[in-house]
């Protein structure tokens, strides 16, 4: 058997069952949950000789919405703490004015300051 780098696999919900497909290695799967789902792939895959890990990305419309709802405010994060810190606000101030954990407003002002060029 060869080893694969992992794959990514949508999965979309059919009536009361998460479907989903390799269709590089023509392989499908099913299960009720997605733990099964990603069981019955790894088996329909280790029957073409290929042993991977699977990772699922869960589909449909509401959770797409959910993933962009998301990533909007994961950059109005990174907007509102970039913009304070320009002000020369104190990381506590920051953290209480975003309502942010310390840890989190740290990691995005070291990530605004590796984002900005050098003079």
């Amino acid at each position: 058997m060869k080893k694969a780098k992992a794959i990514e696999c949508r999965a979309t919900r059919h009536a009361d069952t998460w479907v989903a497909s390799v269709p590089q290695h023509r392989v499908y799967g099913h299960g009720r949950t997605l733990r099964a789902l990603r069981i019955n792939l790894i088996q329909g895959l280790a029957l073409v000789g290929v042993t991977t890990e699977i990772t699922l990305v869960p589909n449909s419309p509401e959770l797409e919405r959910l993933r962009r709802a998301e990533a909007a405010y994961e950059a109005a994060q990174r907007d509102a703490v970039t913009a304070l810190a320009a002000h020369d606000c104190t990381p506590r101030d920051i953290a209480d004015a975003t309502r942010l954990k310390s840890t989190r407003v740290a990691a995005l002002r070291s990530e605004g300051k590796a984002r900005r060029p050098r003079k």
